[in-house]
């Protein structure tokens, strides 16, 4: 039974707030207007559609909205329900937006600084690699050079016992 009187509510100020975008002002005024056998209340006038406004407060009376609240205080607004005052909605509204924008932005700083640490490591991890890649290099050519060293010491040896040249000491240089 709700559903149906939302969808009935819904559809009716559809098809009202479609019908009166079509008015002048001086029609918006008349329709706004509440009869005199209606109850001079926020939901009369609300229950006219999105084209009207109630002006509560010293005012209390039906309006129509064009994009503005002409002749009425905005603390004293109700559109389109009740029970909402339209400076608290606009509040209210302003403090989510702003609470979703830090939220936002600390997810932003938050996904940046992981970003920066991950390259951080990954930079690390790379020169790691690369300084051990180089020790590698480093130590195969000494492994290399070590095994020439003994080659030519192996040689010279084989020389001179080949051709009877006796080994250099430490004394044959000095007089």
């Amino acid at each position: 039974m709700t559903i149906q009187r939302l969808l009935l509510f819904l559809f009716s100020t559809i098809l009202i707030s479609v019908c009166a975008d079509n008015m002048t002002w001086s029609e918006k005024q008349e329709y706004c207007r509440i009869g005199s056998n209606d109850l001079n209340t926020c939901e009369t006038c609300v229950g006219k559609g999105s084209n009207c406004f109630w002006c509560g407060g010293k005012t209390k009376k039906c309006m129509p909205f064009d994009w503005y609240y002409p002749d009425c205080n905005i603390k004293n607004v109700k559109y389109n329900v009740c029970w909402v005052s339209t400076s608290a909605a606009a509040i209210v509204i302003a403090i989510c937006a702003g609470i979703i924008a830090v939220i936002l932005i600390a997810c932003l700083c938050y996904c940046c600084c992981k970003c920066k640490e991950y390259n951080r490591i990954h930079k690390k991890a790379k020169a790691q690699k690369w300084n051990e890649k180089r020790m590698t290099a480093q130590r195969e050519m000494d492994e290399r050079q070590s095994v020439r060293s003994d080659q030519r010491k192996a040689e010279l040896e084989a020389y001179r016992m080949k051709y009877n040249i006796p080994a250099k000491s430490a004394d044959d240089g000095k007089v």
